[in-house]
């Protein structure tokens, strides 16, 4: 086995990063009670030094290791530096602004970093497969290597951004449920034997509106009224990446994390009311569009104006987002 002469710089590295993982998770500590300053940990800087480093030895690793010259003492070598720079990446992370959602995807990603670099020196694990681990430990460094030209704005910015997809997404799916469901030669009309008779799965075709022709009238102009508002999401997300979190940011720091959250709660809403409608529940859905509704509201009040207090050239255009969103039909 390739591996074997290296057993033990290998348990060694597993080992740490065993133990390193949970401290990932563990609250920032207090500053000290002590007049002198502690020297300021720029984390984004010190996870794209650390993640450049990290990938320049498993290259020098992989080459080590590539068959038929197997150079171990190179190769003992790369793992111990790798080793070295495992608890490192601790410092950067304690030093992360408190932003939770921030936090859990830097970590998320270190925590991937690590998982790579374990799966590398699985057992029995062939040279084109080793490859292939080096290839996993790349692409999580630059993952890391990329947050340095984000920056918190930037990060969040693509947080909110998911939420977006998500929500074209769901808008995607509502199309659709009305052009098979809304569209149909029937109008939409479907007797009980037919629905009791289909043997296609839930998520392959929704459930169609079944009853009267005039009540899949009715919920055909409730999708459509819900499709508009989805929509101007989708406008209001791309305003806020934008205007509110392009560059340094002109929204307060401090309310990041709510402009997370709350993006998130609009996505989970607008997805319950695409549930809603193909499970034929139409009060779920009408009441998940509120919801979304009010959750979109809050958002907009928290980054209308610049640092939540000061108007600018934008401002007006959220408060007319907030108009057309806060009203009915």
């Amino acid at each position: 086995m390739a591996l074997k002469p290296l057993a033990s710089e290998i348990i060694t590295l597993k080992s740490l990063i065993s133990q390193t993982r949970p401290l990932l998770y563990v609250p920032v500590p207090p500053p000290p009670s002590s007049t002198t300053t502690a020297p300021t940990i720029a984390p984004y800087p010190l996870l794209k030094d650390l993640s450049t480093l990290l990938r320049a030895h498993s290259t020098n690793l992989s080459i080590a290791l590539r068959p038929p010259n197997l150079l171990y003492p190179a190769a003992s070598k790369s793992i111990q530096e790798i080793t070295n720079l495992i608890p490192q990446y601790l410092p950067a992370i304690q030093a992360l602004p408190e932003i939770s959602s921030l936090r859990r995807c830097i970590i998320q990603r270190v925590e991937d970093l690590f998982t790579s670099i374990a799966h590398s020196f699985s057992d029995g694990e062939a040279n084109r497969d080793r490859l292939s681990g080096t290839g996993a430990i790349w692409s999580s460094c630059d993952a890391l290597i990329a947050l340095e030209a984000l920056g918190t704005y930037g990060i969040v910015a693509e947080l909110v951004q998911s939420y977006e997809a998500l929500i074209s997404d769901a808008a995607g799916e509502l199309r659709v449920w009305v052009v098979e469901v809304c569209e149909g030669e029937d109008e939409g009309f479907v007797d009980d034997t037919a629905r009791e008779d289909s043997t296609l799965e839930f998520w392959e075709r929704p459930i169609a509106v079944g009853g009267r022709r005039e009540d899949v009238v009715v919920v055909r102009g409730l999708v459509e009224v819900a499709l508009k508002k989805v929509r101007l999401l989708e406008i209001l997300l791309g305003a806020i990446r934008k205007r509110r979190l392009a560059g340094e940011g002109v929204v307060a720091e401090g309310v990041l994390e709510e402009v997370v959250e709350k993006a998130k709660g609009v996505s989970e809403a607008v997805d319950d009311v695409g549930m809603g409608f193909y499970e034929d529940e139409v009060g779920e859905a009408v009441e998940a569009q509120r919801r979304f509704q009010g959750e979109a509201v809050k958002l907009i009040d928290l980054v209308s104006c610049r640092d939540g207090s000061v108007e600018d050239k934008y401002t007006k255009w959220f408060h007319n987002c907030r108009e057309a969103l806060s009203k009915e039909g």
